[in-house]
């Protein structure tokens, strides 16, 4: 696919291998009476673990259970005790930021019970819903992208976790598609507008990548200056007459598939695999590492990577970092020598044996700088020398880079 000199990839983003939904049976409930003046709310909830596919009913204890004088407000309360007490992620359903978060390991729906049109839940009651809900928390899971491990939404998996709500709902109607219809995949909008494309976007960290596919998420065809065709086509009339809207889903998943090209190993970005295996320290690159040198270096760990099961991102990069890094390091030593040399060549003491050792050092840096591409100019001046000095070393440096 082209726009005028742009090449969109024409990819397909892999859908999540789902585990099959299991429905945790229900043997009891908390009492719905009031105790100790303390109604129970709307405690009662449904939980979705997003990666082994169990289906469970939760009831928040927290009105039943005692309050702990010391705790002045919600936010003294323990961090385990509140997990506890409010498991999971809420599932809003509502864009954008449902839509660019990571999907969560355990997602929750709260259960609008508690009211005429639909009492708390009985043990009865709350298994029948966990049955009915079953095949659209299949839905979900099945309708995940999975780019490389990284689960994201896509408009499938949205539409199936807001009918979840819905059942939920003192209503309790379940919706089609034509409902959802303003979720929008981010692929089915590069394949109708190719100019939305970012290919810069796969030269940026996986964390840079993840900021920008945000962005596209907030804002893609949201005014008229970042591509207003997107929502003219895929938009849909607010129920006010003001305008029309749409949600972006799966941006994430799309560059990363792009990214990955269709390797199907597990992205790690070259900085965790450093911090873990401590390559770039390791001594085997220097200061005077050519560009061949570090090519070679790459190679060599995206293969140990490989055979544990990694693809590696941004090696070649952090390794010229790296030899920059070395030479800022050496460069700044050039100076420092250099100002050493000239206090002993006007030192009255006995400093030859010195002397001579320190302008053979400087004289290795001189040449180790000449190799990186500096000037005669900018050499001479750091290391104090005649500029005509360094153009007398230049030559033979070249000459040894050529064979």
């Amino acid at each position: 696919m082209t726009h005028e000199a742009l090449t969109v990839p024409e990819i397909t983003v892999a859908r999540y291998a789902a585990p099959r939904v299991r429905s945790v049976p229900v043997t009891e409930v908390i009492t719905a009476k009031p105790l100790g003046g303390r109604r129970p709310g709307h405690y009662q909830q449904v939980l979705l673990d997003t990666r082994s596919g169990e289906l469970r009913f939760h009831e928040i204890p927290e009105n039943w259970e005692p309050w702990n004088p010391a705790w002045k407000s919600i936010s003294d309360v323990p961090r385990d005790t509140y997990k506890r007490w409010h498991p999971g992620t809420f599932f809003s359903g509502v864009g954008p930021h449902q839509w660019f978060e990571p999907v969560p390991e355990l997602l929750s729906w709260t259960i609008d019970s508690g009211v005429e049109e639909l009492p708390y839940l009985d043990v009865d009651a709350a298994n029948a819903l966990l049955q009915e809900l079953a095949p659209y928390a299949q839905a979900l899971l099945d309708g995940l992208f999975d780019a490389g491990g990284d689960l994201d939404w896509s408009a499938d998996s949205g539409h199936a976790g807001r009918n979840i709500t819905r059942l939920c709902k003192r209503d309790r109607k379940a919706a089609g598609p034509e409902a959802d219809a303003h979720l929008v995949d981010y692929g089915t909008i590069v394949a109708r507008f190719p100019q939305v494309y970012r290919p810069n976007l796969l030269r940026r960290s996986l964390d840079e990548m993840a900021e920008n596919c945000e962005s596209i998420t907030r804002y893609l065809g949201s005014n008229e200056h970042w591509h207003p065709e997107v929502n003219e086509a895929f938009g849909i009339p607010y129920r006010d007459g003001s305008g029309k809207g749409h949600d972006v889903l799966g941006a994430r998943a799309w560059y990363r598939s792009v990214l990955m090209n269709g390797d199907p190993r597990p992205l790690k970005e070259f900085r965790d695999w450093d911090i873990e295996h401590g390559r770039l320290a390791a001594g085997d690159i220097t200061s005077t590492s050519t560009d061949a040198q570090l090519d070679h270096w790459a190679d060599r760990e995206e293969e140990n990577a490989a055979r544990r099961g990694w693809r590696l991102l941004g090696v070649r990069e952090a390794a010229s970092a790296y030899r920059d890094h070395l030479r800022d390091r050496v460069w700044d030593r050039l100076a420092v020598l250099g100002a050493d040399i000239a206090e002993l060549e006007h030192s009255t003491d006995s400093v030859d044996k010195e002397l001579e050792s320190t302008r053979q050092e400087r004289q290795q840096l001189v040449t180790d700088a000449i190799g990186w591409g500096r000037s005669d100019s900018e050499i001479a001046i750091r290391a104090r020398v005649p500029r005509r000095t360094v153009h007398e070393l230049r030559d033979p440096v070249a000459a040894g880079q050529q064979k």
